[in-house]
């Protein structure tokens, strides 16, 4: 098997573009648009906690199971994709996107806001 080490990868028609086969043969993906650009596991409750992250420059309390998600680069626009989840039932980004962070909701089983101690926020699109 074959080893390539490196720093930088750089596409030759666009510098910011690296189009990678997928499996199968059949299809290819643009590899920056496949990666997530921001992510984190929090503990929202009590005094709320980031455990891991990339791409996040804090946490915002806006009360019961309501947090924003803070960006270290902002994202190129606001249509970018965020998915979350948390142990409580449902996680939900119940406000509108912004470039530079995003809100995610918990909610309980039946459907009220709740802290969570474990949730999951992902974004994928473009950094400005």
């Amino acid at each position: 098997m074959s080893e390539i080490k490196t720093d930088k990868l750089t596409g030759v028609g666009t510098a910011g573009s690296i189009v990678v086969t997928g499996e199968g043969n059949s299809t290819t993906t643009n590899l920056q648009q496949g990666l997530a650009k921001v992510w984190t596991r929090f503990n929202g409750t009590s005094t709320i906690a980031v455990n891991d992250s990339l791409n996040v420059s804090g946490l915002t309390d806006h009360g019961t199971g309501d947090y924003q998600v803070n960006f270290t680069n902002n994202m190129g626009n606001v249509n970018y994709a965020h998915t979350a989840n948390s142990n409580n039932a449902l996680a939900l980004n119940g406000n509108a996107n912004s470039a530079d962070n995003l809100r995610v909701g918990t909610y309980d089983g039946s459907i009220t806001l709740a802290d969570s101690s474990r949730v999951f926020s992902v974004a994928q699109g473009d950094l400005a």
